[in-house]
């Protein structure tokens, strides 16, 4: 059996999972792939960031949307966070097996934990990881994370989205209660888990060849990075949705229903009791054929007062 364990050097987890992408092309039985973020949220393949991610709230603090190509739902990463990989041949691979390596390291440094029902590894009823999977012809691919000292104080920050009514078929995040490897042993580090992970991962496989490579600057990887880290691309893939609102103005009530597409308002349906029984054409003018992003809306500057009160609202919605 040829196995290896890689090491990313970069902390951009766009580049990250195009490396991820690149190792599971490589000619190896097993490799162990082990890889720390800066900040950002990591949304499943069939998500969408409008209804899971804070996006005003990410751009403002600079934290990265980044969609990966397995399913599950959306997570916080930053450098207190490792992330683990495990790739082998599609037919001999299994997640159990990954699950009981990770558990097997971490008992290796006294922390007691258990593989939950959900894919999830529990320490004391908390969710310390969280795993995802992806197939192709021939790999089977686990990934996961571990929290090891990630600041889980801000992770509501971006997972908490305005208080707005989006209706998809995309995937939903449950939410879970969290904890981190540090309540377990307040001195680990994340060092310290990755070295426990490739001592298991050896005394299982036998000896691996070792890499570190900086995948932010690896040429080979960096040809997916787009259909990571590309934000455009990243919208535009998100399942169609509708985005709907009630609102009461001083001159009559409003719901307006907006249908996305692509990333792109396809069409709107307004309903009101005000007089004005053409506010729903104006709205159509100006809003259908727009992104649905709040720099392309608040460009709007139509100088109709009803109009410009309700696109200054919709902009509060998203």
């Amino acid at each position: 059996m040829k196995q290896a364990i890689y090491y990313s050097t970069s902390h951009d987890c766009a580049a990250n999972l195009a490396g991820e992408a690149y190792l599971m092309g490589l000619e190896y039985d097993r490799i162990l792939y082990l890889w720390v973020n800066d900040p950002c949220i990591v949304i499943g393949r069939f998500q969408n960031p409008h209804s899971e991610c804070n996006l005003a709230a990410m751009e403002r603090d600079n934290v990265q949307l980044v969609r990966r190509h397995s399913g599950g739902g959306a997570v916080y990463h930053d450098r207190g966070n490792l992330c683990y990989t495990f790739i082998g041949d599609k037919e001999t691979a299994t997640k159990e097996e990954n699950f009981d390596l990770v558990i097997q390291a971490l008992a290796k440094l006294g922390i007691e934990a258990e593989q939950s029902g959900r894919n999830d590894i529990l320490w004391e009823g908390k969710k310390i990881s969280g795993n995802a999977f992806q197939n192709t012809k021939t790999k089977f691919t686990h990934h996961g994370t571990l929290l090891v000292k990630s600041d889980l104080s801000v992770m509501a920050n971006y997972l908490t989205p305005s208080e707005t009514k989006l209706a998809s078929k995309a995937v939903k995040s449950v939410a879970s209660r969290v904890g981190n490897l540090k309540e377990a042993k307040a001195d680990v580090t994340v060092e310290e888990v990755e070295q426990a992970l490739e001592e298991v991962f050896e005394e299982h496989y036998g000896e691996s060849e070792v890499f570190h490579i900086n995948f932010s600057e690896f040429e080979a990887a960096q040809a997916n990075y787009r259909l990571f880290g590309d934000l455009d691309l990243i919208l535009k893939s998100t399942p169609p949705f509708t985005h709907t609102f009630t609102h009461r103005f001083n001159w009559g009530e409003v719901t307006l229903n907006l249908f996305v597409a692509e990333d792109t308002i396809e069409s709107l349906t307004l309903f009101t009791d005000s007089l004005d029984t053409t506010l729903a054409q104006r709205a159509e003018e100006h809003l259908v054929g727009l992104r649905y992003e709040k720099a392309q809306i608040a460009a709007i500057k139509t100088g109709d007062a009803a109009l410009d009160e309700l696109i200054s609202y919709l902009l509060t919605q998203i």
